[in-house]
């Protein structure tokens, strides 16, 4: 399984260059579109503690990115069109999703090795 950090820069590249895509090609954003890649930008600057092993940055980036799939996924129109706003809002919450069951699943490997083994490879 990836390292924290790792899943993190990945869904924060993801949300930057995919939150950017839907800025400049569908037509008539308004500027509160870049409030994803901001968001992805902030996940980024979290990188490093998450490296360093800081639990309440990893608590906190766990929850934000959480509530972001939530948020990003409910945006998606509940008619069968599949626009590419859609596309790319549902890639943005699939991502976040996914970023999160990897967060969780690392907390969980951690707690059942208790010899913090998990990041004798990092230190």
């Amino acid at each position: 399984m990836a390292h924290s950090y790792v899943i993190n820069s990945i869904n924060g590249l993801v949300l930057i260059l995919v939150g950017l895509t839907r800025y400049v090609v569908i037509p008539d954003q308004p500027v509160t579109a870049l409030a994803v890649p901001v968001f992805g930008l902030l996940l980024l600057a979290c990188t490093y503690h998450l490296r360093k092993h800081n639990r309440f940055v990893f608590h906190t980036v766990t929850s934000l990115t959480l509530l972001a799939a939530v948020l990003l996924s409910l945006q998606v129109s509940a008619d069968a069109s599949w626009s590419t706003q859609d596309v790319l809002l549902l890639l943005m919450g699939l991502s976040c999703f996914i970023a999160t069951l990897f967060f969780v699943g690392s907390f969980v490997r951690e707690r059942r090795l208790r010899d913090r083994s998990v990041y004798k490879d990092d230190l």
